[in-house]
């Protein structure tokens, strides 16, 4: 090989494992652990990450398993949904001081036994994630997932309660049959994905360091409402078909 070559392959592998590190994991890169048993072997529970989860009984769960500092806002989004309606909901948290993309797992790979066994007993499930693009400034949710219904009753409650939304690329569709949001009783879930942009408006001063992300905004609470508002609204129309 000559000495060019070898530069440049070089260079290809620096900037590779970069972009694994901390590029968008919006993309369809591989993911730096393959499964969560890799992840556990090399990462510490409570000290690099954390479970948090409440099994409530309800039909529908709310998941967010890049929260903390991961994809920082989805945790928080997914908790307060679940304290407001009183369903189950499991987050996976990174709370690593730097480096927390570090312990992203894609929808399809994130086989955490506990998170797929709470999303197994529920009817759908909503899941919150962080996307990273081009518009990630902007305040965007895209929207996407397998179960129609609830997606287009989140859809007009996002935009009643004034929220741009936008469908979700296929990449991010939601619609992997091996994603942790359709391994539920309907095979089918929500996957609503929220721009940085959005994210940091949901913390004072738009911080969302770990440290502030206790001090949410008006934008936060109105993020709620309308999750709540579409989940209450999706219920009600399943309700009529029983």
């Amino acid at each position: 090989m000559s000495k060019f070559s070898k530069y440049s392959l070089t260079i290809f592998i620096s900037v590779f494992m970069i972009y694994v590190l901390f590029g968008s994991f919006s993309s369809t890169i591989a993911d730096y652990y393959s499964s969560y048993g890799d992840l556990k072997e090399h990462e510490v529970l409570n000290e690099d990450y954390e479970i948090d989860y409440q099994q409530r009984g309800s039909d529908i769960s709310v998941t967010a398993i890049h929260g903390g500092g991961i994809e920082p806002g989805t945790s928080e989004v997914a908790e307060g949904l679940a304290n407001r309606m009183n369903i189950s909901y499991y987050l996976f948290k990174g709370i690593k001081p730097t480096n927390n993309m570090i312990l992203h797992l894609t929808s399809k790979n994130f086989d955490e036994p506990i998170g797929r066994s709470l999303v197994q007993d529920s009817l759908t499930t909503l899941s919150i994630h962080g996307y990273h693009d081009d518009q990630e400034h902007q305040p965007i949710i895209y929207l996407g997932g397998k179960n129609e219904e609830y997606r287009e009753t989140l859809q007009d409650s996002f935009q009643k309660w004034g929220f741009q939304v936008v469908n979700a690329p296929y990449k991010v569709g939601g619609r992997n049959v091996n994603n942790i949001v359709n391994d539920n009783q309907l095979n089918a879930g929500v996957q609503i994905e929220l721009t940085a942009g959005l994210r940091k408006s949901l913390f004072e001063n738009h911080d969302w360091s770990r440290a502030n992300r206790q001090n949410t905004t008006e934008v936060y609470e109105r993020l709620i409402d309308a999750l709540a508002e579409g989940t209450n609204n999706y219920r009600e129309k399943e309700s009529a078909f029983l």
